[in-house]
């Protein structure tokens, strides 16, 4: 019986832990979802409305180009940087994967052909006040904002 129980709680421990990150990948995605919206009617207009977007205790969204040139980003100093040869602790060059990612998909839009993919790309990052990287995914999504390809995208340490 103690086994059986056991048994019990650890699926009920495992069905809680999957459920809270099913949840929060999906407060990602609509945080990202939000924001491409905003571009998609605004345009460069909405960058500003899209910076004010928080969940999940502060995390945020970030918009770039297909070069990987920082459009917008909770940090200001980064905004106008090219992002795309920088590293995790592993060598892999992120920003160009989720431009990688954004390629995966295309459409068109008032006679625009543009980027539109999709997906989650993993790799490590410090978090906030650490110097040791962790596990990260972020989901990026490709848009029109205005006449301009970019992509959104906010993550999480797992």
């Amino acid at each position: 019986m103690r086994v059986y129980n056991g048994l019990i709680l650890a699926v009920l421990f495992l069905s809680v832990c999957v459920t809270g990150y099913t949840d929060q990948k999906q407060d990602v995605i609509d945080a990202v979802d939000q924001a491409v919206s905003i571009l998609e009617e605004k345009g460069e207009a909405g960058l500003e409305e899209v910076g004010a977007i928080r969940f999940d205790d502060g995390n945020y969204v970030f918009v770039n180009d297909l070069e990987a040139n920082t459009l917008m980003h909770i940090k200001p100093h980064l905004i106008g940087k090219n992002l795309v040869a920088l590293k995790d602790d592993t060598g892999k060059r992120f920003f160009a994967e989720f431009t990688k990612m954004v390629q995966t998909g295309e459409t068109e839009k008032g006679g625009v052909t543009y980027y539109n993919g999709s997906g989650w790309v993993d790799y490590r990052w410090p978090k906030p006040d650490e110097k040791e990287f962790s596990e990260k995914e972020t989901y990026v999504k490709g848009c029109l904002m205005g006449d301009k390809n970019v992509y959104v995208g906010a993550g999480f340490y797992k």
